[in-house]
């Protein structure tokens, strides 16, 4: 359940989040929710060790042409990770890669959670050796 969750709250580059006080900022909630998805888009299989197919991989795809098979090999990964996310409504997720100049791939991925009609968005790139959260 969404409500219930909590977590350290983390900065762009992955870092706990520090208050006045030296204490650790933390997130709950649909914050949370959504961190730990924006974690999971940045992160490989594999190298979550609790965790061996949390992560998405969208490494996999970099130096190779993004065909018309490549796009839908990262439409159906995304989606088929999100879908083992019960609170999200399977039939609202959407994912669409674009590769750009230099090697670049961008990723918008958008979703909903269940029983609401607010749409989240997350927006990728992948380039070099890393995924960057772009939102």
């Amino acid at each position: 359940m969404i409500v219930s969750e909590i977590d350290l709250m983390l900065d762009e580059t992955g870092q706990p989040v520090l208050l006045a006080s030296g204490a650790e900022a933390t997130v709950m909630g649909i914050d949370s929710f959504l961190q730990d998805i924006r974690l999971e888009a940045v992160t490989a299989e594999g190298e979550c060790f609790f965790d061996p197919e949390y992560g998405w991989s969208v490494l996999d795809f970099l130096h190779k042409e993004l065909g018309e098979m490549e796009k839908l090999q990262i439409k159906t990964r995304i989606t088929e990770k999100l879908k083992k996310r019960t609170e999200i409504n399977q039939h609202s997720i959407q994912a669409e890669a674009v590769q750009e100049a230099d090697d670049v791939i961008r990723i918008h991925v958008e979703f909903k959670i269940k029983n609401e009609d607010v749409s989240y968005q997350l927006n990728l790139e992948a380039s070099g050796a890393e995924v960057k959260i772009l939102d």
